[in-house]
């Protein structure tokens, strides 16, 4: 197809309601248009971050590296470069770009931000704090820094300075429901279900769509045994995603402990297509199904148990 035939066809798909197809079709549609001759380095620079924005990190690379071929010295250039490497997993390359980045333009705190990121997706928390340190000096009111911080200090499991820094971040923009929903999250690990539960409402309320934050509340109420509360947020998950084989376990215990045996069978059979491994699945499920008469069923898990246990042991 030419460009134009390409383009067309995204705009039809979007016209039908379907954005992911239309985006395909645009994306190819862009690529057919790549050209350099002509174009000054903001241009170029420019385009590439237009095709970094579509997901076309390759393509956003050879634009920037354009760029920089005609001002070695162009930071945001290797800031967008390090960016495009980084979420194509490539965190050696990702980190050069940042250096430089941070050689011709050491004010600029996005940058110590960006390589702390890397840093902390290679696991060396200590270097990305030591960034995302330097980041906060710099511009020391962009909660984004504190959020970045403090998981790396989760991961040091310093959960003292991470709440400090989740803490720091809701004061500083209260209409964030990121911060609320790391904080949650730390809640949760601290074993503070109450608190947990406060932060994901404050997310949800934000971000009615944020899955992650109502599965999270979800859990917190199974764990503070009000099933019924963990369903209604499971139910929701489920309907978001019906692959979250999670949200399943968590739905079918919840139902097992409210004596809701067969939709407790229902939720770990699903449940188990993730998680063909975990025990507490056929334990449960073994037990539902001898609640509910299913002897041979109920047989079946409990040898499935006992296969999964030698297996661990």
């Amino acid at each position: 197809m030419t460009k134009d035939e390409l383009w067309q066809k995204g705009l039809y798909f979007s016209d039908l309601g379907d954005h992911k197809q239309a985006l395909k079709f645009f994306k190819q549609a862009v690529v057919l248009d790549l050209k350099y001759d002509g174009l000054n380095k903001y241009e170029l620079w420019q385009e590439g971050l237009y095709l970094f924005n579509l997901g076309e990190y390759e393509h956003a690379i050879k634009y920037f590296t354009k760029a920089i071929a005609l001002d070695p010295k162009y930071d945001i250039a290797y800031n967008s470069r390090g960016r495009a490497y980084s979420n194509l997993g490539d965190y050696k390359h990702a980190i050069a770009d940042f250096n430089k980045a941070i050689e011709f333009y050491s004010t600029d705190a996005d940058h110590f931000n960006r390589r702390g990121i890397c840093y902390s997706s290679i696991g060396d928390y200590e270097r990305a704090i030591v960034d995302f340190n330097k980041a906060i000096e710099l511009k020391p009111q962009r909660e984004e820094y504190y959020i970045n911080r403090g998981l790396a200090y989760v991961e040091l499991k310093n959960y003292k300075q991470a709440m400090k820094d989740f803490n720091t971040a809701v004061k500083l923009r209260a209409d964030y429901a990121i911060s609320y929903y790391h904080r949650g999250d730390l809640y949760v690990k601290l074993g503070n279900f109450p608190a947990a539960i406060m932060d994901f409402n404050e997310a949800i309320e934000i971000s009615d769509s944020f899955v992650e934050a109502r599965q999270l509340r979800g859990m917190s109420y199974y764990f503070l045994r009000k099933y019924e509360r963990a369903i209604k947020d499971f139910d929701r998950t489920i309907k978001d995603n019906a692959n979250d084989d999670t949200s399943y376990f968590y739905r079918g215990m919840s139902h097992y402990h409210l004596e809701n045996f067969r939709q407790a069978t229902k939720d770990l059979t699903k449940a188990a297509r993730s998680y063909p491994n975990f025990v507490e699945i056929f334990k449960y499920r073994c037990m539902a199904y001898e609640m509910l008469g299913e002897e041979e069923r109920s047989k079946a898990d409990a040898r499935r148990v006992t296969g999964l246990c030698k297996k661990n042991s």
